[in-house]
């Protein structure tokens, strides 16, 4: 008798967390590897997911060609909203017997809500913001840094390295945010710019934490940061309110993401009266991705 088993997957730009579930729904195991962003590498995205899964199988003695096993993915990606990189990640070849591909912000929210009406704000890397009614959809940002993504950690990043550039050529007073960058990149300014030339949003994110410790210190210039990062986020949680079909009774909101927790200080108060813990993890998002596409034989992918 075949086993189904379901794979979970919430691909972001930092890294990439794999579920495994049994057809009961039960865990059988949970790993996280690299990034998983088909925007910058399909090839990255899909190692990212093979070495978590195999670290999983590891531990269960199975391979993807076992013997009375089918393997089902549910996969919500970042970067699936470049349409070449999503077309070409499908045409992968895979060893799954059902691959569902949508957006991580798609699966997240599936799993904040339980598969329910509901909306998310993803503030992780990068800013997005997903809403769920009725089967009616709907994405606010996430198109990318640095034309996008506004109080994100890779926005916050690039902030301090401007904040850092600028106060060594005297455009901006001295701040404990500068004077920490700075000392990050050993006190060389030609390292600091050579590096800021060729980073991308995964690395200007790991300077995020220098910003969250220094306003947490009560660093003025971290904290007008913080504050401009909440207003960022609060503009996304009001698009996706005005974007509700009956605007009388708010969708609860779940915030998601490695620097929401620095960020719900400085949201106000018509996105905070709206939050609710989320149920579910995003790669258990992806799991009901895949299960509802088997159940219904409707693709509720990126592309319907």
């Amino acid at each position: 008798m075949t086993q189904h088993l379901f794979i979970g997957v919430d691909g972001g730009a930092t890294k990439c967390i794999v579920r495994l579930e049994d057809e009961a729904g039960r865990l059988l195991g949970r790993e996280s590897s690299g990034p998983a962003n088909i925007r910058y590498s399909i090839d990255q995205t899909w190692d990212s997911i093979q070495s978590a899964l195999d670290k999983i199988l590891q531990q269960l003695s199975l391979s993807l060609d076992s013997d009375g096993h089918q393997f089902h993915a549910g996969m919500g990606l970042a970067g699936c909203e470049v349409l070449e990189a999503y077309q070409a990640f499908l045409k992968s070849t895979h060893p799954f017997a059902t691959l569902v591909v949508s957006t991580d912000s798609h699966t997240a929210c599936l799993g904040a809500h339980g598969g329910g009406d509901g909306a998310i704000i993803i503030a992780g890397t990068g800013v997005v913001g997903f809403q769920n009614q009725a089967g009616r959809t709907v994405k606010v940002g996430g198109f990318g840094f640095p034309h996008d993504d506004d109080g994100g950690g890779a926005w916050l990043g690039l902030q301090a390295v401007k904040t850092t550039l600028q106060w060594r050529d005297g455009r901006l007073p001295a701040s404990g945010l500068a004077e920490i960058i700075y000392e990050h990149f050993g006190r060389d300014e030609n390292r600091l710019v050579s590096w800021a030339t060729q980073a991308n949003s995964t690395l200007f994110a790991e300077l995020a934490p220098f910003v969250i410790q220094q306003s947490q210190a009560g660093d003025a210039v971290s904290v007008a940061l913080m504050h401009e990062a909440g207003r960022a986020i609060d503009r996304v949680g009001q698009a996706l309110y005005n974007a509700q079909s009956d605007l009388s009774t708010p969708l609860p909101c779940s915030l998601i993401g490695g620097i929401t927790p620095f960020l719900i200080p400085y949201i106000g108060e018509a996105l905070y009266s709206r939050l609710q813990p989320h149920q579910m993890s995003p790669d258990a998002g992806a799991v009901l991705l895949v299960r509802h596409y088997l159940a219904t034989g409707k693709d509720k992918a990126l592309n319907e």
